[in-house]
């Protein structure tokens, strides 16, 4: 066998390693994802059924709590499932280059010649930093675009990829996946909060001990510590989302400046959108079109131009 069927051989197996590992992490994060909805179906049944039915004696407090649970709870649901189910956004076919330009791409090695090609073929893109190639996808990267070893896709304005969700959290989706955090952290506070106070009243017998007590002290446990953890992630987030840089952007970051940074109130406008009654709901409102980013030097206002390019800063301002 000649060095170079070696070579190929080699290459072969990587690639089925890698599909193999891919598929070993899509099924795991299925798994994770059954796992958390029959958390969230047995969370219900214990507030709904043990807490507020069995346990709860007045009709004024019955109705209160469930209400204010199934408000949560809906909302809550409807953005997880959002995030969950909206499909990542690649970049657009004007980003695939033509069969020649990529032929002549792969065809050469010279690191010089390579970047002077991606300049050429990204000309009419817009492309504001550093011209990136994906020889996975065969895709011109935009502006803020990765590619996800687990989707095996370039994403558009990748923020990371979630086994809790099974899916990548981008451009189409961030709005969601935000919204699902803080609705998740409000369930849990208030569930927990709820719970906290008839385990109070049967600790101090003001409630005859049932077989609702373990129950709902089980999900006075599962609560609170959820509510921690969600509490930190969203807090991390909102943080990102009011600099205007994704997770994967800030972990890679060497640049003491960020370009795409706004100001607080225009970076939360590029997440949520302008109309101010979509913002808590989880309806595609945020700006722009995934490839193209007003910068901080931008003379339009993201309000009456979110999606267009902005006008080219100068050499020194760069």
């Amino acid at each position: 066998m000649s060095n170079e069927e070696k070579d190929t051989k080699i290459t072969i197996n990587e690639k089925e390693e890698e599909e193999y590992q891919r598929s070993c992490v899509r099924k795991i994060s299925r798994i994770v994802v059954l796992l958390l909805i029959g958390l969230l179906a047995t969370c219900y049944y214990i507030f709904v059924v043990e807490l507020c039915i069995f346990t709860v004696q007045l009709l004024e407090a019955k109705v209160t709590f469930l209400v204010i649970f199934h408000l949560l709870f809906l909302l809550c649901v409807w953005c997880y499932l959002r995030t969950v189910m909206m499909p990542p956004v690649v970049p657009p076919e004007k980003f695939r280059p033509s069969e020649s330009d990529k032929q002549l791409y792969l065809s050469d090695e010279r690191p010089q010649v390579l970047q002077e090609i991606l300049i050429r073929m990204a000309k009419d893109l817009h492309i504001k930093k550093a011209v990136r190639y994906c020889t996975t996808c065969h895709v011109i990267k935009p502006d803020r675009c990765h590619h996800c070893p687990v989707c095996n896709v370039c994403i558009l304005k990748l923020d990371h990829h979630c086994g809790f969700l099974n899916n990548c959290v981008g451009f189409s989706n961030y709005k969601f996946f935000l919204l699902a955090v803080m609705y998740g952290v409000l369930l849990c506070i208030f569930t927990s909060a709820v719970s906290l106070y008839c385990s109070i009243l049967f600790w101090t017998h003001q409630l005859p001990n049932s077989s609702s007590k373990v129950p709902i002290i089980v999900l006075f446990s599962l609560t609170t510590f959820f509510a921690i953890m969600l509490f930190r992630l969203f807090l991390d987030h909102f943080e990102l989302a009011l600099r205007n840089i994704t997770d994967r952007e800030d972990s890679d970051n060497t640049e003491e400046f960020n370009p795409y940074n706004l100001g607080f109130s225009k970076n939360l406008r590029e997440v949520f959108g302008n109309e101010k009654k979509y913002w808590f709901l989880p309806i595609f409102s945020s700006l722009g079109d995934g490839f193209s980013f007003p910068m901080g030097e931008a003379t339009m206002d993201i309000e009456k131009n979110a999606a267009n390019v902005p006008k080219p800063v100068s050499e020194n301002q760069n």
